[in-house]
């Protein structure tokens, strides 16, 4: 039932513009969880990549900025996330996306460069460039490499027109995730 209520979620809310972007809120989280599965990566990063925008089109979740829509929509994400049961390494994916962004534009200045102007935008919002402790922290982080992949499909994923596997091709996934997680 939670699977179907996500695919719903997304069919429905994801239609949406993909802020600043030329695809869909929806486009964007199919070609992320494309690009997780053609790097062949494991099941919890598929759905991560899936998921990792859920926050965004939670209703009642976090500041909401005309522009680019809910500012903490990482932390949003994984509340709402383990809150049903996905996995704490599912949640801490979504839930640091974000900071991988800032990370990577602390320490690396051509990452930056390649931000889109949304991105920009959301980054000053979302605290700008880690500090150095902060980004001490993160390099600590057991998570961090897969939270930078995670980020790294985040921004490829938003190419207009890409044909990608619907969303539909998820459900077992998720279904399969959720019910080990239950047991």
């Amino acid at each position: 039932m939670i699977a179907d209520q996500l695919i719903a979620l997304l069919e429905a809310a994801g239609q949406s513009a993909y802020f600043g972007e030329r695809v869909t809120q929806l486009e964007h989280a199919l070609q992320c969880a494309q690009l997780a599965t053609d790097s062949d990566a494991d099941e919890e990063m598929i759905i991560a990549a899936l998921l990792h925008d859920i926050g965004h089109l939670l209703e009642d979740e976090g500041l909401h900025h005309p522009e680019v829509g809910v500012i903490d929509h990482d932390a949003a994400g994984a509340r709402y996330l383990r809150e049903r049961g996905f996995s704490a390494r599912v949640a801490a994916l979504v839930g640091g996306h974000v900071e991988a962004k800032r990370y990577l534009t602390r320490t690396n200045p051509a990452y930056f460069a390649k931000l889109s102007p949304a991105s920009v935008t959301t980054l000053q919002l979302q605290g700008g460039p880690m500090t150095e402790e902060q980004a001490a922290a993160f390099e600590s982080d057991p998570f961090k490499e897969q939270k930078l992949r995670l980020r790294s499909w985040d921004e490829t994923g938003k190419r207009p027109g890409w044909m990608v596997a619907p969303l539909s091709s998820y459900r077992p996934i998720l279904l399969g995730h959720l019910n080990r997680a239950e047991n």
